[in-house]
């Protein structure tokens, strides 16, 4: 108990505590003394720790880059474009649906299929498969024609590879452009689809046109370049509601322009038709270099 002697005269207070409230106090102190060296111990730890940290993470990222190092430029490659990916799923019955459509002039169905689900799983594949027919049938013409030579089909390979490809997925990216300059609203996949769609009716034809008759492949290839430019037009057509007519027809006559050069290239170079008579004299020079081959060798001979 605490004993109070207050002297209220001289205003003097004297309070005198009892000893288990001076334990208390030394206790107390004891506890503050203990937290402070463990705060000391702490904050010195503190260092060591971040230190530890550092290297922990600095490990982990090294770890991370080695797993990278280890991928081939394959996957690394495939993961840049893991975007195109639903543009390539793509089931076979729709696959041949598409197809179907695509050998209608005129057809706008088409369109109406791929509008709101283009791929390019089927432009790729007609393109890869133009490519290697027209380089293959038109080598073939030029054998029947009686040219021997025999790297046509490997220098028609990259020639048809670079046009193809160049127009096929160019030409639908500049209409694109265009477009959206002149004020139209149109996406660039939907229009790649139709392009490469388009091309479908060339595979059959390019097969005919393997037989040298000029008359004949003129009117296939004819035919050819004006099912797909039609289908084309009106395909996007209603894509370009928003564009003036004057800003309409120029692209319109864009999309005529390079569909001609390919008509125009594949009659003229790759199922180009040959004088005969160039052919001859060809054939006669051959033989002339050969007999005169025989004679100088036959000649060493009775030298020696």
């Amino acid at each position: 108990m605490s004993e109070f002697d207050q002297d209220f005269g001289n205003q003097n207070v004297v309070i005198n505590t009892s000893p288990a409230e001076n334990k208390d106090e030394k206790s107390s102190d004891t506890r503050n003394e203990q937290l402070q060296s463990r705060d000391s111990k702490i904050n010195s730890s503190t260092p060591s720790r971040q230190i530890s940290l550092q290297q922990a993470l600095t490990n982990k990222f090294s770890e991370n880059a080695k797993e990278q190092m280890k991928k081939s430029w394959l996957d690394q490659f495939i993961c840049c474009f893991n975007w195109l990916k639903k543009y390539f799923q793509i089931t076979s019955k729709d696959f041949t649906s598409r197809i179907l459509q695509s050998i209608i002039p005129f057809n706008t169905k088409l369109y109406q299929i791929i509008e709101n689900s283009p791929d390019f799983y089927g432009p790729f594949w007609i393109y890869t498969t133009f490519i290697v027919l027209v380089s293959s049938c038109g080598s073939l013409t030029r054998t029947i024609q009686g040219d021997r030579d025999e790297n046509f089909f490997q220098v028609f390979i990259p020639n048809a590879a670079v046009l193809i490809y160049s127009i096929g997925f160019g030409v639908p990216i500049l209409i694109t452009l265009l477009a959206k300059l002149f004020g139209g609203k149109i996406s660039i996949a939907p229009v790649i689809c139709i392009y490469g769609y388009s091309y479908t009716i060339f595979l059959p034809i390019i097969i005919v046109c393997s037989i040298p008759n000029e008359l004949l492949q003129w009117l296939l290839l004819l035919y050819a370049i004006f099912s797909s430019t039609s289908l084309i037009i009106m395909s996007i057509f209603k894509t370009f509601q928003a564009i003036t007519e004057g800003k309409k027809i120029a692209l319109i006559i864009i999309i005529c322009i390079f569909q001609i050069i390919v008509f125009f290239v594949l009659k003229l170079y790759f199922f180009k038709h040959l004088n005969k008579e160039l052919l001859g004299e060809g054939s006669k020079d051959l033989a002339s270099n050969s007999t005169l081959t025989n004679s100088t060798t036959t000649n060493t001979k009775e030298k020696k």
